[in-house]
């Protein structure tokens, strides 16, 4: 899911997924990064004078105004489709380009820069040239290729010769390309697990599989099994806001309660993103068919308690 700084095309954490939720608890802070340093270009640029936009082509200025490919790609976005994130960031001016592993070929590219014209004419130009290219035909092209595209007449420069921009253009193209086998290999490993993910959640035979698995297991390894996986993955993210969560039972063989600790204990997003993070984790990787179900706190209270005040023939104090 790309998205323009202008527009805010994620929502808060909601119980799509783990993945979704992880995705959209980062979205509203990348948000407003990018608007501030949105409106901070914008303003940038309007206040360039007449001599400073002499200085440019006037195709330059037009793609700096409306640049095509301005925003970003999530990591998340890359897991789901089993496709490489490459993001590499020079000086101001930051990269993404979305590849698939199989073939090297990159299907979807973004940028995101507050420096400028220049790099938003050169970043945009460069994105728009490398749609559906391979990630090695992407890297012999130059920020000079680029400049001379930008020009409204072959023998005029678009860009001074003295803009270090043009260097800094070249040592990020340069950066794709190295880091690229990296990402390659790890989007590789996801793309495996989350076809894994898949066939063991949604498809007959997976979930066959699952089951016997699953029932083969004393309720003492079940519970063994589930508490690893937390420790694993949960823990950690729950621990790293001051909270944290508590095992108390495993039910009718797929109920597991649980507690929340610390800052998890009356969070708002106990109920809603934190449940469903925690209860897809385990679904996915520890078996299908859990159902998280946190403590009830008000369930261990009298059900009568003897509170003075609070019968219609014993009003309160305060009411008289």
């Amino acid at each position: 899911m790309s998205y323009e700084p202008s527009t805010l095309s994620h929502e808060l954490k909601s119980g799509a997924s783990s993945t979704i939720i992880k995705q959209r608890g980062e979205a509203p802070c990348s948000f407003l990064k990018a608007h501030h340093s949105s409106l901070l270009y914008f303003s940038t640029f309007a206040a360039m004078n007449e001599e400073q936009c002499a200085s440019f082509s006037n195709k330059l200025q037009e793609i700096a105004k409306a640049p095509k490919y301005r925003g970003a790609i999530f990591q998340i976005e890359a897991d789901e489709k089993g496709l490489a994130l490459v993001d590499v960031k020079e000086a101001s001016l930051k990269v993404y380009l979305m590849i698939d592993p199989e073939c090297d070929k990159i299907l979807e590219t973004r940028f995101f820069t507050y420096g400028g014209p220049i790099f938003t004419a050169l970043a945009d130009s460069f994105c728009r040239r490398i749609q559906m290219a391979t990630i090695d035909d992407a890297c012999k092209i130059t920020a000079e290729s680029l400049e001379e595209e930008l020009r409204d007449s072959p023998d005029v420069r678009a860009i001074p010769e003295t803009a270090p921009e043009i260097k800094q253009m070249n040592n990020l193209i340069a950066k794709l390309l190295e880091v690229y086998p990296e990402k390659k290999a790890t989007a590789i490993i996801v793309r495996e697990k989350m076809e894994r993910i898949k066939y063991r959640t949604q498809t007959a035979e997976g979930r066959a599989e699952a089951d016997a698995e699953w029932n083969a297991l004393t309720k003492a390894q079940k519970i063994e099994k589930i508490e690893e996986w937390l420790h694993q993955t949960v823990r950690g993210t729950l621990q790293g806001d001051g909270g944290d969560i508590q095992i108390l039972d495993l039910t009718e063989d797929n109920r597991l309660q649980i507690r929340y600790q610390g800052a998890c204990a009356g969070c708002g997003s106990a109920m809603g993103g934190t449940l469903f993070y925690i209860e897809d984790e385990l679904k996915n990787n520890v078996y299908y068919n859990i159902i998280v179900e946190p403590e009830d706190l008000l369930a261990n209270l009298p059900q009568n308690p003897n509170l003075p005040g609070l019968d219609d023939n014993n009003p309160p104090a305060s009411m008289y």
